[in-house]
């Protein structure tokens, strides 16, 4: 394991997730103020933002605890690209034309979130370099992307 090789994939993660974050925190601005009835949708994506720049890139940096890193990096990809796809599906752009997707949805922000995935990746192989047979492969990755976003859309048909 090269650790000058570690640093770049962890530096990308880093400004990518500080980027995503402070996006995130420039549309949807949170409030710790207990009567704001949007505390409470806010609050969930700013930790997992400060996790993202802070938690993951400090336990990817180590071989003992870079699973656990890579895992968030990796689920937090996931859950972000579902919930930004179902809200752009729950309310497309008036009309539906190609500029109308590329600029009135959540592309532009899952495509900036996804590169977080394949940065992940060459960390993981910095540490294995042959993988980890089954574990945090594509078709893996693939299987977590359907399995919560079967979860998330039985959720929002259950509690409409």
């Amino acid at each position: 394991m090269n650790r000058k090789a570690l640093a770049a994939p962890i530096a990308a993660i880093v400004l990518l997730s500080l980027g995503g974050w402070l996006l995130h925190l420039r549309v949807h601005a949170v409030s710790f103020d207990p009567a704001d009835p949007s505390n409470p949708a806010n609050v969930v994506p700013f930790a997992a933002g400060f996790l993202s720049v802070i938690a993951a890139p400090m336990l990817l940096a180590s071989k003992r605890t870079f699973v656990a890193g890579y895992l968030w990096n990796g689920m937090s990809v996931v859950v972000g690209t579902v919930t930004m796809a179902s809200l752009s599906v729950a309310s497309p752009p008036s009309p539906l034309t190609f500029g109308g997707i590329m600029l009135g949805t959540m592309l532009s922000s899952i495509l900036l979130l996804l590169p977080k995935l394949f940065l992940g990746e060459i960390v993981l192989r910095q540490y294995h370099p042959n993988g980890m047979g089954r574990l945090f492969t594509a078709g893996w990755w693939a299987r977590h992307f359907v399995y919560i976003a079967a979860v998330f859309s039985i959720g929002r048909i259950v509690w409409r």
